[in-house]
Parts: structure tokens; C-alpha cells; sequence
């Protein structure tokens, strides 16, 4: 057992036998069991019935710490709620309460989609009235602006918060979404997109987009753009 590892095994004692602990949640890579490597850190969040007075954070350790009541678990920022996703509490003193709020936590009510859904169109339609000024580098900035969007709706229509950049092609593999979107699918778009910005990558990406958009009930978002969605597709006027 590494001293890491030890010292880790003496926070759960230790939590175990005080009465203001709830119960920990450990999360980053070795709570979701992925991506572990030897200088991989140990994410912990300790859940009290009241918070001391001592520093809620705790960093610069391999074993890091945020100390927090059940309330303020529950009302976690939305920027930090994949650390949440596929793991559960080492330790939980509330009969289950806290395994179900970090479940929430992982989980996005798929009707916040549409926002996301319109973000993404207005970012790619500005990219193409970019390209068609010749602003080269403005319409790759805003394509490049699109794929934060779009990615968010495509986790977010599939109830599921959008994982972190570094975890994007793990949750891809481990926890496929529907069809078509496949990981080597999605991160083939998505980096071309980043990395070239072109037009017809993302034609061929919003064509794809609606198709599954209105399959799921987001139609009227798409058609909140006319007259432009034939622009949008890449087709004639007409």
C-alpha cells in the first residue's frame, strides 16, 4: 500500500468515528476509476453536518480536500458537477441521501438542451458570415467557440452533464451516446472543426445536428433561424 494510499484509508477511518461527518465523496480519476496515473491526486469531498472554521479547501497535497455541508452538495456549480459523474460516496452516514444527491449531480434535465442547442447555431452561423467577409480568423474563432455548445447539447439532450475536455473521449468509449454519435464520430467532427474551421465540417456537422435535434423534440429551435436554416445547411436558395 502506497503512503497515499494509507493516508487515505486513515481520512475514511477517521470520518467513520466523527460525529460531524456525514460522509465522503471521493472523485477526479480514482474515483471514477479511469485515467489513474501515478501522480494522480485523491479529490475528497468531505460532507459535515456543519462546516468548521478552517479553510474549506484544502490543496497543494496528493490528498486534497473541500469541505462541505450536505446543503451545499446539493447546490454544487454547474462548472463542477461532472466530478460527480460515474462515482459514489466511500462513505455515506445519511441512509443513502448523499448517493443520491451526487447521482443527481452527474444527470441534466434534457429540456435545458434547447439553450444549448441555440448557442451552438448562433456561434456556427457567425463563423459563416465570418467566412463569407473573408474574416478568416474570426469565423475559426467562432467555429471553434461552437463546439463548447455544442458539445453541452448533445450530453445535455442525452441527460447527462458534459464531461471535462480531458475525460471527453473516456465517456465516449465507456459510456456510449446514442446514434450516430459515436466517440470516433464525435471527436472526429469536433477536432476537425477546432483544429480547420471549415465550412463544409460544419455544414455537414449542423445537417447532422438537426436531423437528430428535431428527433428529440428540438425542431423549434432550428426553425427559430429561418429564413436562414438553407444557409445553415449549405443548400440554394430556392
Amino acid at each position: 500500500m502506497s503512503e497515499e494510499t494509507a493516508e487515505f484509508v486513515r481520512l475514511v477511518r477517521a470520518a467513520e468515528d466523527d460525529e460531524n461527518v456525514l460522509g465522503l465523496v471521493l472523485s477526479g480519476s480514482r474515483g471514477k476509476g479511469a485515467l489513474v496515473t501515478s501522480t494522480s491526486d485523491w479529490d475528497v469531498y468531505v460532507v459535515v453536518r456543519e462546516r468548521p472554521a478552517d479553510p474549506q479547501f484544502e490543496r497543494g497535497g496528493r490528498i486534497e480536500r473541500v469541505v462541505l455541508t450536505l446543503d451545499a452538495l446539493r447546490e454544487m456549480d454547474e462548472w463542477n458537477r461532472y466530478a460527480f459523474a460515474h462515482v459514489g460516496p466511500v462513505l455515506d452516514k445519511t441512509g443513502g441521501e448523499i448517493e443520491r444527491v451526487v447521482a443527481e449531480l452527474g444527470r441534466r434535465d434534457p429540456s435545458t438542451a434547447s439553450e444549448l442547442l441555440d448557442g451552438y447555431v448562433n456561434f456556427y452561423y457567425r463563423s459563416l458570415k465570418n467566412r463569407e467577409l473573408d474574416l478568416e480568423v474570426e469565423s475559426r474563432l467562432d467555429a471553434a467557440e461552437s463546439m463548447p455548445w455544442w458539445l453541452d447539447f448533445l450530453f445535455a439532450s442525452h441527460g447527462r452533464v458534459r464531461p471535462y475536455n480531458k475525460w471527453l473521449r473516456w465517456e465516449l468509449s465507456a459510456h456510449p451516446l446514442s446514434e450516430p454519435w459515436s466517440e470516433h464520430n464525435v471527436i472526429h467532427r469536433v477536432s476537425r472543426i477546432v483544429r480547420y474551421g471549415d465550412i463544409d465540417d460544419q455544414r455537414a456537422l449542423f445537417r447532422a445536428t438537426e436531423a437528430f435535434a428535431r428527433e428529440r423534440g428540438f425542431g423549434g429551435v432550428i426553425d427559430g433561424w429561418e429564413p436562414d436554416v438553407v444557409l445553415l445547411r449549405g443548400q440554394e436558395w430556392g
